[in-house]
Formats: C-alpha cells, sequence, structure tokens
C-alpha cells in the first residue's frame, strides 16, 4: 500500500502543481470577471466529470468481482464508455440553452465544449478503473501526469493564439484524448470474447457511484447566481486553492477501495481500513492548515496577483468548512464499495442542492458555514447508519 500511495501522491502533486500554473495562467489572462464565468464552466465540467469519474469505481468493483474474467468484461465496458460518453455529449447540447440561462453563461458554444470533454472523459476512466482493479497505479500515475502535460501546453497555445475562455476549456480535451491513447495502447486486449452485465447491474453500480461526483464542485457551480460576478471570481479563487485539500484526500482514499470491496464481507477488516482513511484525512487537514498559515498568503497572492488577496482571509475557514465534506466522500467511498444505503447517499445530495438553491446567502462566510452543516450532519447520520446498524444487528448485512 505505501508503495501504491507513492504513485499516487507523485500523480497528485503533480497534477496540482501543472494544474495551478493552468490557473495561475488563465486567472491572470481573463481577470476577475471572466474567470468567474470560467470557474462556473469548469465547476459544472467537473461535477460531470467528477460523476464520471466515480462511475470508475463502479467499474473496479465489476473488474474485481469477475477477475477471473476481466479481459471480456473489459471488451464489454469499452462499449459502454462509448455509448455513455455520446448519451452525455447530446444531452449536453441539448440542455446547452436551458443551461446557459440558468447558470449565467454568456455564450452557448463554452457549453458545447464541455459536452466534448465529457464525451472524452467515460473512455478514459474505464481503461484507468481497469488498471485501478489490477492495482497498477504506476500506469494510472503516469497517464495523468501525460494529461495534464498535454492541457497545460495546449492552453498556453490556444490563448496565446487567440482564444480566451473557449481555449482554455478545449485544452481539457487534448488531454484526455492523448491518455486515452496511452491506456489503450497499455490495456490492449481489443479482441476476443466479451462478458457483459445485466443492465440493472450496471445501472445499480452507476446510481452508487454517481452522487459523489456531484458534491465536490457543486458550490462552485452557483457562484453566479448567489454573488456579483467580482465576488464570485474571489470566492473561484478560494474554492480553487482549498480544493486541494479535497483532491489529495480523495485521491489517497482511492487507494483504500479495491481493499474495501475484497474485504467487504468482513466487517472488522473494514473498520480497520475505515478509520486508516480517517485517520490519514485528519494528519493532512492539520499539515495543510498548517502550511496555509506559514505560507498560504505568498503562495495565494503569487498565484492569483494582488487583485484576489482580500479573498485569502476566507481560505483557512474554507479549508475548515469542508473537512466535514471529505469525511462523508469516505462513507460513501465505503458505502458504495458495499453496495449499499444508495437512498442515503442520494438524499444527502438532494439536501445540499436544495440549500444553495432556497436558502438566502448574505456573505461568503454565510455560504461556507452551509456546506460545513449539512455535511456534518450527514457524516453523523453515515456513521450511526452504518455502524450503530452493525452493533444492533451483530453481523453485517449484505443486500447482494
Amino acid at each position: 500500500m505505501i508503495r501504491n500511495l507513492s504513485f499516487v501522491s507523485f500523480a497528485f502533486f503533480y497534477a496540482n502543481l501543472t494544474g495551478y500554473i493552468f490557473h495561475f495562467f488563465v486567472s491572470r489572462s481573463l481577470g476577475a470577471s471572466g474567470y468567474g464565468e470560467f470557474m462556473v464552466l469548469y465547476s459544472l465540467m467537473l461535477t460531470v466529470g467528477n460523476f464520471i469519474n466515480l462511475f470508475a469505481n463502479a467499474c473496479v468493483r465489476e473488474f474485481v468481482k469477475y477477475r477471473e474474467n476481466a479481459h471480456s468484461l473489459l471488451r464489454y465496458m469499452r462499449y459502454i464508455g462509448l455509448f455513455l460518453g455520446f448519451m452525455f455529449l447530446f444531452v449536453g447540447v441539448v440542455l446547452s440553452p436551458f443551461l446557459k440561462e440558468f447558470l449565467k453563461i454568456s455564450n452557448l458554444y463554452y457549453i458545447w465544449i464541455l459536452a466534448g470533454v465529457w464525451f472524452f472523459q467515460f473512455p478514459v476512466v474505464i481503461e484507468r478503473a481497469y488498471l485501478q482493479s489490477l492495482e497498477k497505479f504506476k500506469d494510472i500515475s503516469l497517464s495523468l501526469v501525460y494529461e495534464q502535460s498535454v492541457r497545460l501546453i495546449s492552453v498556453f497555445i490556444l490563448i496565446y493564439s487567440g482564444l480566451g475562455l473557449e481555449g482554455a476549456l478545449i485544452s481539457s480535451s487534448f488531454g484526455l484524448s492523448v491518455a486515452l491513447f496511452l491506456l489503450l495502447s497499455k490495456n490492449r486486449n481489443f479482441t476476443g470474447n466479451i462478458k457483459s452485465l445485466p443492465f440493472k447491474d450496471i445501472l445499480k453500480t452507476s446510481l452508487f457511484a454517481s452522487p459523489v461526483g456531484f458534491l465536490v464542485y457543486s458550490d462552485d457551480l452557483f457562484i453566479r447566481r448567489v454573488f456579483d460576478p467580482h465576488t464570485a471570481g474571489l470566492y473561484a479563487s478560494v474554492s480553487l486553492t482549498g480544493k486541494v485539500f479535497v483532491w489529495l484526500t480523495v485521491t489517497s482514499v482511492s487507494v483504500f477501495f479495491p481493499k474495501f470491496v475484497r474485504y467487504r464481507k468482513d466487517m472488522r477488516a473494514i473498520k480497520k481500513l475505515f478509520f486508516k482513511a480517517f485517520l490519514l484525512v485528519s494528519l493532512l487537514f492539520v499539515v495543510i492548515e498548517v502550511l496555509l498559515f506559514s505560507f498560504g498568503k505568498y503562495v495565494f497572492v503569487a498565484l492569483f496577483s494582488e487583485k484576489f488577496l482580500p479573498a485569502y482571509s476566507f481560505l483557512p475557514i474554507y479549508v475548515l468548512c469542508i473537512l466535514p465534506l471529505i469525511f462523508s466522500l469516505i462513507f460513501v467511498y465505503l458505502l458504495t464499495a458495499l453496495g449499499r444505503n444508495m437512498l442515503l447517499i442520494y438524499t444527502h445530495v438532494l439536501f445540499y442542492y436544495a440549500g444553495f438553491l432556497v436558502l438566502p446567502f448574505y456573505s461568503i462566510n454565510g455560504y461556507m458555514f452551509y456546506i460545513m452543516f449539512i455535511n456534518l450532519c450527514f457524516v453523523l447520520v453515515y456513521a450511526f447508519t452504518l455502524f450503530q446498524g452493525e452493533r444492533d444487528s451483530g453481523k453485517l448485512k449484505l443486500p447482494i
């Protein structure tokens, strides 16, 4: 596990380093108002994209369950990936007029570009899920490094060529297409038997995986509805920086997911793994806060310029406020691996989004307090449902 953590940690740091150079360049090129609009689009891309990425957990679960037929199942899942990619492309284009008005986007064309990015994401996550099921984290990390490198080079070329916001969005498609080519050349197995799965099983695992993606970037989706363009841009800079903590922990905890699946019938092993993940997140939180108070202000200004300095005071509070969200994501990972409590996970998503849509927010602090409060409530509900329920029953209940 230490070796795998080393690979994903390296990939995480490289992805974030190139990611922050990317945002450093884009924020200075577009200005605060333009960057606020970019972050709404970027959040929409990542919210749907994270749903697609977390679809990988469902795929990993099936690859581990049917390890003896993994090659046949991979070929089948590639068809599923193509079908879902075309479906998301189609739905994105059809819904683009509504999304433009709802999210206050200036150009319909921007959402069409996002739909193209979603098309590429499905085949990429399936290839990575196959490698994750085999615990080949080195190959996954290399594909991520190539993807981020190509995206960064592309955005420099496209924006200097005169493409502003659209150039920043298109660069993601370039990175994904290169990653897909590398993953296909690594995984191969293009011909042979195909092992299909019942459609209801695929739907069930997809439903389990999907909510996590909607939780991570939901706060950025609504900022142009809640705040004026300038404040939205300031909040976007805080959120973007704070998301380092989210992705550092989510990437680290992803190493536990195959083991959650493997030991899903051993509650004692599951509890040990869960508390290791919980401890890891707590330690990372302390490290991040110490780094923020020591060097955060200088790094923040270097990234976004003095224009964004008023936003920095919100950053340590933001990291504290999203800590319950991260703990709830660990529970969702665990419940996804166990294949249970789907209704509770979707209830969490429903309440989270409803608050953004109906509650009045008068300040950034109020907005962040809501994020902390609603997720803390659901952490307690998840803990009670999972561990108290097992204690009462005296055994692990498995629905499948």
